[in-house]
């Protein structure tokens, strides 16, 4: 039991000092506050913080196991940003592991290029289809920037791999067993779809 109290007040001040390092760089702008209460232990009674909403629900969202959030905003916002900069704090990716796995959302972008490719040698060679996932596959943290700028086709893609945990090219299945899924959409424009 003290194990597991030890543990959650690890976490707890790791999400504090996440929300506030964020908080103290300014690198995310959002004007809406969120009052939360607390016991602090310390003081023992009930405190208030008041937080970033917008950071404070991105952050309780990469504690919930399979969980997608969708960010809504205006060109140049730090959507991206924050959610990259939040992954880099919550998983130890490098940024640029990070960066790779972004889906950028835009209507050329076909199935092969958000799911997979073959490998060509293989298939050449012996004719096995066999396939290699893109790393937004595979990364457990997930984001799909613009994704109202893909089309249709490609967001049921997407549908289906946060509905059923399973992606499918070809004939491979892979399943996604754990992720944190953030996607970013911007205003509506004439490159845009609907979501």
């Amino acid at each position: 039991m003290l194990n597991a109290i030890g543990e959650e007040e690890s976490l707890r001040k790791k999400v504090w000092n996440t929300i506030n390092l964020i908080q103290a760089n300014q690198l995310f702008v959002h004007s809406k506050n969120l009052k939360v209460k607390y016991y602090d232990n310390d003081k023992k009674k009930t405190s208030v913080k008041i937080l970033p909403e917008i950071l404070s629900l991105c952050v309780l969202n990469a504690l919930v196991p399979n969980s997608a959030m969708l960010l809504v905003g205006g060109h140049g916002g730090g959507k991206t940003t924050l959610v990259k900069l939040l992954g880099r704090m919550f998983t130890g990716m490098r940024l640029d592991e990070i960066e790779s796995s972004i889906v950028r959302g835009h209507p050329q972008l076909t199935e092969e290029k958000l799911t997979g490719t073959l490998k060509l040698g293989k298939l050449m060679k012996d004719g096995v289809e066999e396939v290699v996932w893109r790393q937004f596959i595979t990364s457990f943290w997930k984001i799909i920037d613009e994704v109202n700028r893909l089309t249709p086709y490609s967001q049921d893609i997407l549908l289906s791999l946060l509905a059923e945990g399973k992606v499918k090219y070809y004939d491979a299945i892979t399943t996604i067993e754990k992720y944190t899924l953030y996607a970013t959409i911007n205003p509506q424009d004439v490159g845009t779809f609907e979501c």
